[in-house]
């Protein structure tokens, strides 16, 4: 197949889920396929078109007005995907808006199809969305396929097109399947992480929705050291948090790829204390891969992830007092977290590329058709 991602940013730099998810597919099925990324250019890569790892990534001109930037961006994107040579056979569109409505935008005009991978609960949370809401199950209805990336994903998507856009709920049916996340694994033996003394370990973007907060006061009166690692518009607010609350907290910013591999095999426990907006959280099934023990909140995806007592642990959103009594647990047991560390290694064996590839390549041949 020749195959056209769209997603909105790509590595290098700061990155989410989405988008080292897209990396992975497209070095991946670079393999078999023809593999072309389009995407936008953020520092530290310029724009124009580079290959890399077996596949090309087309890096268009960042536009410097927020207010616009959406709209030249689809226009800019669709006039890339019009210019592509062969043709492309299947448009991914990683994220829900703006991709995913490229991408439709792109069906209709060329007649190819496109189909819109959904990469968190907040793309479908219309009773929050407004018109981004409406605009996203125009564009889901629209779409050859939609993808989730679990199954309680799946039900929560369908419950909130039944209640706020039930004209859309059967159409959107009919074409929904459920792909997880593909992961790498580290190669066992894995280095033994120091339950006694290692630091606590919490990955992700500086938002709300992340619960560093949360975080940050729980780890407040401990003497075990809390690494962040990540970027994002919150960071100043919670630096002042952790120094009002005398917390021993460590802001390392954006860490790359080898560096937060040396992270997870470092830490005495991995917590994700979202709030919500979560699909099948990367930072839990990397630290699961690690054998580590892992603190969730159970939102969206992370329910079908964590079992609690037997992979992991999971406390309610937005608890501090809770997070900090399962930190505790896990700290002061070793046999406790080398158990939840064994569980969690074999939830992650499951979702290695080579499991979850035959699953992706299925549904893009039968969309594609």
């Amino acid at each position: 197949m020749n195959l056209a991602f769209l997603v909105g940013r790509f590595p290098p730099g700061p990155q989410g889920g989405a988008e080292h998810q897209a990396e992975g597919w497209a070095r991946r099925l670079s393999d078999r396929h023809r593999v072309v990324v389009i995407t936008r250019q953020e520092p530290p890569a310029p724009p124009g078109r580079e290959a890399r790892d077996g596949y090309e990534v087309i890096r268009l001109p960042l536009f410097p007005a927020r207010g616009l930037r959406a709209l030249v961006d689809a226009h800019r994107t669709g006039r890339a995907l019009d210019a592509l040579q062969p043709r492309p056979d299947l448009l991914v569109c990683f994220q829900s808006f703006i991709s995913g409505w490229v991408g439709v935008r792109a069906q209709r005009r060329l007649g190819v199809p496109a189909i819109v991978w959904i990469r968190g609960e907040g793309e479908y949370r219309l009773g929050e969305a407004g018109l981004k809401g409406a605009l996203n199950c125009r564009t889901w209805r629209a779409a050859r396929g939609v993808l989730v990336q679990t199954s309680a994903g799946r039900e929560a998507l369908l419950r909130e097109l039944e209640r706020y856009a039930p004209w859309a709920r059967a159409e959107v049916d009919s074409h929904l399947d459920v792909v997880p996340n593909g992961l790498d694994l580290p190669d066992p033996p894995l280095p033994a992480a120091d339950v006694a003394t290692g630091p606590v370990l919490a990955v992700g973007r500086l938002i709300r929705d992340k619960g560093m907060d949360v975080a940050i006061e729980a780890a407040a009166g401990q003497s075990r050291r809390l690494i962040i690692a990540g970027t994002g518009p919150e960071r100043s607010r919670l630096e002042e948090l952790a120094r009002r609350r005398s917390a021993s907290v460590e802001f390392a910013g954006f860490v790359g790829r080898p560096g937060l591999g040396a992270l997870y095999a470092g830490a005495a426990c991995v917590v994700l204390a979202a709030r919500s907006g979560e699909g099948l959280p990367n930072v839990l099934l990397e630290a699961m891969s690690w054998g580590r023990p892992v603190i969730g909140t159970p939102v969206a995806g992370v329910r079908e992830l964590i079992v609690d007592g037997v992979n992991g642990l999971l406390v309610p959103p937005g608890d501090p007092a809770a997070l900090r009594e399962a930190l505790a647990r896990v700290l002061s047991r070793p046999d406790l977290a080398c158990r939840l560390g064994a569980g969690a290694r074999r939830t992650a064996e499951g979702f290695a590329w080579e499991r979850v590839r035959p699953r992706l390549e299925g549904v893009l041949e039968r969309w594609a058709r």
